[in-house]
């Protein structure tokens, strides 16, 4: 045992010494489904949205190689961090507030929703459906209508639809905030010049929850650019559940963790997270959403259920041709091409998905869409392109399920 830590200590003194100090971005092999297991319940940073066969990328921060060492995998360092202390003035908080061309603090995101409310009274309405670990309320917004004058003629009304759109479940994933922000505008000031989308509008009950994880996105712009969980005590001296493992559905199961320093911790049962309950809820009292999307980053992915399991979902067809509809607009509108395809068999089993569980409660059309980039520090000159794509892929997606 003592020859055991000894040879141990040599090892971890040897990775120091090649490591140095410092933040690193680490590529480590995942050879087969127990490695990707290790490397979910390690307590090193994920720098991806899932655990991959093959490699998976992790972030290494000061004093952290023993764990490095105990995964007991091949790695690679793929190069140096910045300190995660040091984001905030290189990527926005500025004081023109325009979501387009810098990233926005929580408060400075739900400020222009509150223009868009003020300014259209009758089409934009507002919600608290929850409150966070540290108290911030979860707001959620609804656009909808009004009916244009020619539909009120027809003898027969147009069937209108329900939709949930979910962005920053993940903290340090600032591009989904703004996405979804463009896909809400671009509905709202259509609508009031186009009659296409004015109808499109009048159908549509879209619902938005602009930042799902408050606190954990605040603490990216004031402590760790790098952070993915909420903020709760875990009471051991770690903090953060991961929200989205948070889900009931496969809650528990491969793809996430039991270890409460894992950035792929499930909590202690399934919607233990106000956060994870704020967007249940919300589904719930809307009631058989047609559509649902949950805006992530960063591999430019569309994915639909299952991910807890490798096997289809009973309308894994439908699924995937709704998919290709966003998949394809996008690509045709001079963006770039996403993968599509199951969450399980695409990348890796991820249990207690948001995505899955509206599936599964409503048979919802219900995605996570991967946005642009090899890196959730997506550059801010990305931002309006990644939204215009994501618009287009939007627009024909709606228009897939009405």
């Amino acid at each position: 045992m003592k020859r055991a830590f000894f040879s141990f200590v040599l090892l971890a003194f040897a990775a120091s010494a090649v490591l140095g100090s410092g933040w690193k971005r680490i590529r480590v092999a995942v050879p087969d489904a127990a490695a990707a297991q290790r490397v979910s319940d390690c307590s090193l940073g994920l720098y991806s949205d899932f655990v991959t066969l093959g490699t998976t990328d992790l972030i290494l921060g000061p004093g952290q190689e023993g764990e490095l060492l105990r995964l007991m995998l091949p790695w690679v360092v793929v190069s140096e961090l910045p300190d995660p202390k040091d984001w905030a003035s290189r990527y926005g908080g500025g004081a023109e507030d325009d979501y387009r061309t810098q990233y926005l603090r929580y408060d400075q995101i739900i400020a222009q929703y509150e223009v868009w409310r003020t300014q259209n009274p009758t089409r934009v309405s507002r919600q608290q459906i929850g409150t966070s670990i540290q108290g911030r309320p979860i707001w959620a917004y609804l656009l909808h209508g009004p009916r244009p004058p020619q539909i009120r003629v027809l003898p027969t009304l147009p069937s209108t639809i329900k939709v949930i759109l979910t962005a920053g479940v993940h903290a340090r994933e600032w591009i989904s905030p703004p996405v979804q922000m463009y896909i809400f505008e671009q509905l709202l000031e259509r609508s009031k010049v186009d009659y296409e989308y004015a109808v499109l509008s009048y159908r549509t009950y879209l619902y938005v929850v602009p930042v799902q994880n408050p606190d954990g996105y605040e603490y990216t712009w004031t402590n760790n650019r790098y952070w993915r969980k909420n903020r709760r005590n875990n009471g051991n001296g770690t903090y953060g559940v991961d929200v989205n493992r948070n889900y009931a559905k496969g809650w528990g199961g491969q793809g996430s963790s039991g270890n409460t320093g894992a950035d792929t911790y499930r909590g202690t049962a399934p919607f233990s997270e106000p956060e994870a309950v704020a967007v249940r809820d919300l589904a719930i009292a809307v009631g058989n959403a047609r559509g649902f999307v949950d805006y992530h980053s960063y591999g430019e992915l569309v994915l639909y259920p299952w991910g807890y399991t490798t096997a289809s979902a009973p309308d894994s067809g439908w699924l995937h041709t709704v998919g290709l509809a966003y998949r394809n607009a996008m690509t045709a509108s001079g963006g770039h091409t996403y993968t599509l395809g199951q969450t399980s068999t695409t990348l890796y089993v991820a249990s207690g998905v948001s995505n899955d569980w509206l599936y599964d409660q409503f048979r919802t059309a219900a995605y996570a869409v991967e946005l642009r980039g090899t890196d959730f520090v997506l550059p801010t000159s990305q931002i309006l392109p990644t939204c215009e794509e994501n618009w287009a892929g939007f627009d024909a997606w709606l228009r897939s399920i009405l």
